[in-house]
């Protein structure tokens, strides 16, 4: 697993950059800092039933599941997916997204007779790598809004979920936090 979580965070600048337009490198941290400050007040889902929010939870942690480092679930990933469905998202990007995951559950229940949520995880991953494949194809085919489909928003959203909350920045990172400011010609 460390080939493919060192993929994705190889990945996870370049796969922001079609996706952010405007914004800069910190206004992406600023945004995602404050969607886990959200997170951490949200009591209960706002953009996602209890049911949706279980398999962006399952599907999150497939992605980047817990190791030797934290996993999505440990960064609390699906909590930051719900407030930026809530406060980011317009109403049609969420209803791809709600769509993309009743799909994701009907083939979980063609396969298993499951829905995602409950099906076993050898399982989970092999109904998303198939679905990461689809994907690539149609990048690879250069199809027009490949990047807008409701997976590439899942997977967009698990790895800038991850890497702007705490255990993504100081354990997967190891970059250290340090509170306040440094002026470096502050008169002394």
């Amino acid at each position: 697993m460390t080939s493919r979580r060192e993929a994705v965070r190889a990945l996870a600048g370049i796969a922001a950059l079609p996706l952010f337009g405007k914004l800069g490198a910190q206004d992406v941290m600023d945004v995602g800092r404050r969607a886990h400050e959200h997170a951490v007040l949200t009591t209960s889902p706002r953009a996602l039933t209890a049911a949706e929010l279980e398999m962006v939870s399952e599907a999150a942690e497939r992605i980047i599941p817990r190791t030797d480092t934290p996993g999505a679930t440990d960064a609390r990933v699906a909590d930051f997916i719900d407030v930026m469905l809530a406060e980011w998202y317009d109403a049609a990007d969420r209803d791809r997204f709600k769509a993309g995951l009743t799909e994701l559950d009907a083939r979980a229940r063609k396969a298993s007779g499951r829905g995602f949520a409950g099906m076993e995880r050898a399982r989970q991953i092999e109904i998303l790598e198939t679905l990461d494949r689809e994907l690539s194809v149609r990048r690879q085919a250069r199809e027009e809004g490949a990047d807008e489909t409701w997976f590439a928003m899942l997977k967009h959203l698990t790895i800038w979920g991850y890497y702007t909350s705490r255990p993504g920045i100081v354990e997967e990172l190891r970059v250290q936090l340090v509170t306040g400011r440094y002026e470096g010609n502050a008169r002394y």
